[in-house]
């Protein structure tokens, strides 16, 4: 459970939510996986570095999870439990092709509405980032409000200042 493993972590970012931009980041694959993987703990420690924003981070469940037969929980962050349907941004770092399939499976989960053009300026805004997307963004497009495709030293902090400039109720802008 998601205690037990911020327990045995180190760097974990804390901050209250209130007057912050809100930020949901997904690894679309396992706590383990992502976990592992330099990129989602670059992006993660770049949020938090800005006092105007709180990201928290949020994993695909494990099989046993999804397969529960039962009513599916919603899907919550890891750091502070609140559903990512609730976030102002839910940002993706996507580093597999053959993860694709679970960013459709975690916004379904999220209860967003996976096909970009059906979503509304009530649903969070999908970015989406990662090393799939310097090669090739096109096969994720449809599902992303935004697709960041760089570095995401430059990105992040870019990113940040536009959407705090625009706010998210003006998905165009």
């Amino acid at each position: 459970d998601r205690v037990s493993l911020l327990s045995r972590e180190v760097g974990a970012v804390r901050k209250p939510h209130g007057g912050r931009l809100r930020v949901a980041l997904a690894f679309p694959n396992s706590y383990f996986v992502g976990m592992s993987n330099l990129g989602l703990q670059t992006v993660y420690q770049l949020f938090n570095a800005d006092d105007r924003v709180v990201c928290e981070r949020v994993f695909l469940p494990g099989k046993q999870e999804l397969r529960s037969g039962g009513k599916q929980e919603p899907l919550v962050t890891l750091e502070s439990g609140t559903p990512v349907r609730d976030f102002d941004v839910f940002a993706f770092s996507v580093s597999f092709e053959w993860d694709y399939t679970n960013v459709v499976t975690m916004l379904r989960l999220a209860g967003i509405d996976p096909r970009a053009d059906r979503r509304s300026w009530q649903d969070p805004l999908v970015l989406i980032g990662g090393a799939v997307t310097f090669v090739n963004p096109e096969p994720l497009a449809p599902f992303a409000d935004v697709i960041a495709a760089g570095e995401a030293e430059l990105l992040v902090p870019a990113l940040v200042d536009a959407i705090a400039d625009v706010g998210t109720r003006d998905r165009d802008d």
